[in-house]
């Protein structure tokens, strides 16, 4: 399994970094727009499952055209394309659908609403240390700083589309 990880650490930081930041962005745009848990959701839902099969396919239609340059198949790490999609894919979706879930308790569960957002921002926050940690466990790298830059990356995505959100209020 480790080898596997290894291996393919590329393609699943790379589809969890942008799962996570682009749901996150979505969620922190809607909540400074004052929009409704339920629409959160939605929006949220719709990100990462049209946003995974867009990264997923594009990494694996740009596989193909390098795996047909090197005439064997494979990419220059001797990676299948359909592999390497999956990868991106599969991560985007499990590590960016956990900053929704909090949403979708609150949409089913009253008592959830408010503190919806608290949860899913501490869930981004978890898979952003999560992200860093395995990375860099697997490249063997300074943990600390690769979590620090991967919670810096995210958080400052989040503050962006939060003002956003925030100054167009009015238009929702």
């Amino acid at each position: 399994m480790k080898k596997i990880i290894h291996r393919y650490l590329p393609e699943f930081v790379y589809g969890s970094v942008d799962g996570v930041v682009t749901t996150v962005a979505i969620i922190t745009g809607a909540v400074g727009a004052g929009l409704s848990s339920g629409v959160i959701l939605i929006l949220g839902l719709a990100n990462v499952l049209a946003d995974a099969w867009s990264m997923g396919s594009s990494e694996y239609l740009s596989s193909i055209s390098e795996a047909q340059m090197n005439g064997d198949g494979h990419d220059n790490e001797g990676k299948t394309p359909i592999k390497k999609g999956f990868v991106t894919f599969g991560s985007f979706v499990a590590i960016g659908l956990l900053p929704v879930i909090p949403f979708g308790l609150s949409v089913f569960i009253p008592k959830f609403i408010g503190v919806d957002i608290y949860a899913s921002m501490a869930a981004a926050f978890f898979a952003f240390v999560l992200i860093g940690y395995i990375g860099a466990r697997v490249a063997r790298a300074s943990r600390f700083e690769n979590i620090v830059r991967t919670v810096i990356v995210g958080t400052i995505a989040a503050c962006i589309s939060f003002m956003v959100g925030y100054f167009l209020r009015g238009i929702a």
